[in-house]
């Protein structure tokens, strides 16, 4: 097994181990489900510091989703793989347009995708457009996906990433669902996805009792100390 192999393995066994202690509960589950009795393809659209819980609220079921072409990104993808996703690789700044040309066909093919809307690198809670793309080419719905712990850690990153402590209680939310019809401008879309994914993350921080912090800036950022 090389380093990348050791890697997954190791942080695999860490996230299931955490997985363990908690059991998560669903919020909307209805929302998903009357996508899927009619059919219909869609891709869960979540922020980046909210994507452990949803990862592991969907293991097993042949989601395609994205890992960047880094070292971490291939720990990731081995990790995604172990534990039944099909990762494409590329990110906005590296490989983004074949792998989202590789997940369009996927999507075509009947499997579900998973995108983190603002990732890899921000700005926290900003949908970038590559959704926009996947949707139309493939008629897939928008599912805004969130989640959201009793005793959460928020990190000091760009996107306040949500790591929830053992034993903790745990949600996951589905908001509602929507297309994006062909002639609605790019600008309106992304902004419907981020209102869309930024009510039901709101909605599940209510039903926890928490408030996360703001998105933190880097040192000389506007507002930052």
């Amino acid at each position: 097994m090389d380093g990348a192999g050791v890697a997954a393995a190791v942080v695999g066994a860490g996230i299931l181990g955490l997985r363990a202690s908690f059991r998560i509960r669903e919020i909307h589950p209805e929302r998903e489900q009357g996508l899927k009795d009619r059919g219909l393809p869609y891709v869960y659209t979540l922020w980046h510091g909210r994507m452990v819980l949803c990862i592991l609220a969907h293991l097993h079921e042949e989601i395609v989703t994205m890992a960047s072409r880094s070292k971490d990104g291939e720990v990731i993808a081995r990790w995604l793989i172990r534990n039944g996703y099909i990762p494409v690789r590329g990110s906005t700044r590296k490989g983004g347009r074949a792998a989202l040309a590789e997940m369009i066909d996927l999507v075509r093919a009947g499997h579900r995708a998973a995108l983190t809307v603002d990732g890899p690198k921000g700005p926290a809670r900003r949908t970038q457009p590559g959704v926009l793309k996947l949707a139309r080419e493939t008629g897939a719905w928008i599912l805004p996906f969130t989640g959201a712990s009793s005793r959460p850690w928020f990190l000091k990153s760009w996107d306040r990433y949500l790591v929830p402590k053992p034993f903790s209680r745990c949600v996951v939310g589905y908001g509602e669902p929507f297309p994006i019809p062909p002639d609605m401008p790019d600008d309106e879309a992304l902004a419907k996805i981020d209102a869309a994914v930024d009510e039901i993350t709101m909605e599940v921080d209510r039903e926890m009792g928490v408030v996360p912090p703001p998105p933190w800036k880097r040192p000389g950022e506007d507002g930052a100390e």
